[in-house]
C-alpha cells in the first residue's frame, strides 16, 4: 500500500528549490559514490501503485529536510 499521506517533493520540485534543473537531480539518482548519495533518499514507486500521469519518484520532505541538515545546505527556493 502506497502512503500519500507523507509529504514529498517530486524530481522537479527538488531541481526548483535547489535552483537546479531536473536533470541534473535525475543524474543524482544514478550516481552514487560507494554509497554516498550526491542528493537525499528518494523512492521509486510501482507502477501499479501511482495514478497515471503522477510521478513516481518521490523525494520525502523528512528525508530532504535531513539531507539537508547534514550537507549545511540552504534551499535557494
Amino acid at each position: 500500500m502506497i502512503d500519500d499521506t507523507k509529504p514529498y517533493l517530486t524530481t522537479a520540485q527538488l531541481a526548483h528549490r535547489y535552483g537546479l534543473s531536473p536533470a541534473t537531480v535525475r543524474g543524482w539518482r544514478k550516481s552514487t559514490n560507494k554509497g554516498n548519495p550526491q542528493g537525499p533518499k528518494w523512492e521509486m514507486l510501482p507502477k501499479i501503485g501511482v495514478a497515471a500521469g503522477q510521478p513516481r519518484v518521490r523525494y520525502y520532505l523528512a528525508d530532504v529536510l535531513a539531507f539537508e541538515e547534514a550537507k549545511s545546505i540552504t534551499p535557494i527556493n
